[in-house]
């Protein structure tokens, strides 16, 4: 995010007439006295007006709290973030050359033959200029160092994958507070009916009545993080809470279908399921990583954001 700095340089020249020899001390003293107050007046004055018009004056109070008013939401919650990532970036030792590297790497994989068209293919995709690109290229390093790269997989863990089946049959319990989602989880490890709890306390509409059975479903038809656990734990596991957009999902595993098709024909298909996961264990980590930060807002006018 470029950041623009307004300098505004007001000149105030007064002009001091010299006194006569007639003058007493105390009428000079008096008269200097009020040349002074009335240009710091002026100055004061001057200073706080960024346009006149024969209309009206505007002011550089009037101009910032426009901007605030328009922009600020955005702006601020940018500036944050854009802190703790450059924080985090410092505890893990990435340097500008590591940025540099993974901008060159972008343009060649991008196929652009020179800077000019790398720039314009950016343009494309809403990078509008070379500080943008940095810092979303120091955003995706922080969190590539966390989680991982993208698409990096082996071929035993997609043919892990595969082995977990096409499709599986869960129920959850939605709970929107973590600590309440924690006592229900524990209240289910101490062997309390799955189904009762669900009926009792989830907030899904939509598997409640049916103690959170949600019946058989694919790869892609639930949110990442949900899908993860749902796929990969064990049938009959309970997981501990997991967090979502939507809330705290307490999940279990109830039944695995196997694939009717060979891996090879789904290998892709396969990839791109892990791939989306692990973009999402991003999300959940940048998440992570401002949860852990501590956050005082100094404007009331900007509490809401953090």
């Amino acid at each position: 995010m470029k950041k623009y700095i307004f300098s505004f340089l007001f000149v105030l020249v007064v002009f001091m007439t010299a006194c006569n020899g007639d003058e007493t001390t105390e009428e000079v003293n008096e008269e200097s006295n009020e040349s002074v107050n009335d240009s710091e007046q002026t100055e004061e004055a001057s200073e706080d007006i960024l346009v006149s018009t024969s209309a009206g004056d505007i002011t550089e109070d009037e101009f910032i709290q426009s901007l605030k008013n328009m922009f600020g939401d955005v702006v601020l919650s940018q500036l944050v973030e854009e802190t703790i990532i450059n924080h985090e970036a410092d505890s893990l030792d990435i340097e500008e050359s590591d940025i540099e590297e993974e901008i060159n790497n972008l343009q060649e994989n991008m196929g652009a033959q020179n800077s000019e068209q790398f720039q314009q293919m950016l343009r494309q995709q809403g990078i509008m200029n070379e500080e943008e690109l940095r810092t979303r290229v120091l955003k995706h390093l922080v969190l590539q160092n966390l989680i991982g790269h993208v698409g990096d997989f082996t071929e035993e863990e997609v043919k892990a994958e595969y082995e977990k089946g096409e499709e599986v049959n869960a129920r959850h319990i939605l709970i929107e507070d973590e600590e309440q989602a924690y006592e229900i989880y524990e209240r289910i490890q101490d062997g309390e009916s799955f189904s009762e709890l669900a009926e009792q306390y989830s907030v899904d509409p939509g598997s409640r009545e049916n103690g959170g059975e949600l019946g058989f479903f694919r790869r892609g038809a639930m949110v990442a993080p949900f899908e993860d656990v749902a796929f990969t734990q064990e049938v009959s596991n309970v997981s501990e809470p997991v967090r979502s957009q939507f809330g705290y999902h307490i999940i279990e595993t109830l039944e695995r279908n196997p694939y009717e098709d060979d891996y090879e024909e789904v290998k892709e298909s396969l990839l791109n399921a892990l791939n989306n996961r692990k973009l999402s264990k991003m999300s959940a980590k940048q998440e992570e990583l401002f949860d852990n930060i501590e956050i005082e807002v100094h404007d009331d006018e900007f509490e809401h954001l953090f």
